[in-house]
């Protein structure tokens, strides 16, 4: 389905939306991630808390994959939003009233998690109806940079609000933003899809949809590489870069302007790595690129346990911000570039499946090892075996090593 003639107007109210609404989730995000670690101290609560929150979103990525490509992308989108704004604000009205307890932190980002499965495929499955396929790698960078701008900007706020107020008036900062958001989406004229799935409903529907998405990207090597170096970068080294505010309470105090400037240099990074592949193009090859910086990954993680103090930390973490959208951007792009239209929902569906499962095994793994073993150590452990990892897969020149970008 090609773009409509004022692609540009509308995919930047798009996108002005999504990351508005991103903008008070990741507020929201960090000032419960902090609350959570400054109040435990806890390697095991800290991945629990990721973790139901990513299995949570495993349960309806598939279901949600299937619906990007059976109903209106735009409802999904919104309805999301909406579900996701009702129960913060029940948390909010809660929190507020003196009960404050763990548990019922956990339920509502089970149910944030819920929703996030049903809109992720929608959102990424929406943009390249909105944009041309040959500006797809470039305005999906430039969102990349303009995402990690929201990730500098909440954290700093995050660190300064709680400071001054509550978790629960912290919360209401998500409420206002997914209205906007909301909004935004409305705004704009979404085409809908023409496709009939021929599969039937339910349960045996569902698997027989996302077959048909794991049988496209089986048949494509280098799609199929792809997916593979996901699951091991999510098991092995991902968890140790999850848990740096662990890392940094640990290590270098429990100070939140330690936090918080881990988190912005981080972004920063990433601001700086995204508009940098928007005028560079990334490499012909992308899958060379992806290995490239996946490998980079291995050796920054190991950083991460050796950092003497502070401030060489935060260098690290601002070269892993610089590298994230080479691969995040590179992926996404080829998946949208690579698998049609009416099929996109259900792949986006799976990889988000991916990302669900593998987060919370990896961090059901380290989080538990962190209490026991000292986190630096597994860190690096976590790094070297990545490293080794990905200069074995790197050794297959085969069709597997090759995804060229459109011409």
């Amino acid at each position: 389905m090609p773009p409509q003639p004022h692609w540009l107007r509308t995919i930047t109210i798009f996108l002005v939306g999504q990351t508005l609404s991103l903008f008070g989730s990741s507020v929201v995000g960090y000032a419960v991630i902090w609350y959570i670690t400054l109040k435990t101290g806890s390697g095991w609560q800290y991945a629990l808390m990721f973790i139901a929150s990513n299995l949570a979103t495993a349960l309806t990525t598939i279901p949600g994959g299937v619906w990007a490509d059976r109903y209106p992308r735009k409802y999904l989108i919104v309805g999301a939003d909406i579900f996701v704004a009702i129960f913060t604000l029940v948390l909010a009205i809660v929190m507020l009233s003196g009960y404050e307890r763990l548990w019922l932190i956990i339920v509502v980002l089970c149910l944030r998690g819920l929703a996030s499965g049903i809109q992720t495929p929608a959102v990424t499955a929406t943009i390249p109806q909105l944009v041309p396929t040959n500006k797809l790698l470039r305005v999906n960078s430039i969102n990349s940079s303009i995402q990690a701008l929201t990730y500098i900007a909440a954290p700093a706020l995050s660190a300064v609000l709680l400071v001054y107020l509550k978790l629960g008036w912290i919360l209401l900062v998500d409420v206002v933003t997914a209205a906007i958001g909301v909004g935004c989406v409305l705004a704009i004229a979404i085409p809908r899809l023409d496709t009939v799935l021929d599969a039937p409903e339910g349960v045996r529907g569902y698997f027989t949809h996302i077959g048909q998405a794991v049988r496209f990207v089986s048949n494509i090597p280098a799609l199929r590489r792809m997916a593979l170096l996901t699951i091991v970068l999510m098991i092995i080294v991902f968890p140790p870069a999850q848990m740096t505010p662990v890392l940094v309470v640990r290590r270098f105090g429990p100070e939140q302007w330690k936090l918080a400037t881990a988190e912005i240099v981080w972004s920063t990074g990433m601001i700086v790595g995204g508009l940098l592949l928007a005028w560079w193009g990334g490499m012909r090859n992308r899958m060379t690129l992806i290995l490239i910086i996946a490998a980079s990954w291995g050796a920054l993680t190991i950083g991460f346990g050796l950092a003497p103090n502070i401030w060489f930390f935060c260098v690290v973490m601002a070269i892993y911000g610089l590298s994230l959208p080479g691969v995040n951007t590179a992926v996404l792009t080829s998946i949208q570039e690579l698998v049609p239209d009416k099929l996109l929902g259900r792949t986006m569906g799976l990889l988000n499946l991916i990302l669900s499962l593998t987060i919370p095994i990896g961090l059901g793994i380290v989080g538990p090892l962190a209490d026991i073993v000292d986190i630096r150590v597994l860190t690096v452990i976590c790094g070297a075996a990545g490293l080794l990892f990905i200069g074995g897969v790197s050794l297959d020149r085969g069709p597997a090593s090759q995804l060229y970008a459109p011409e």
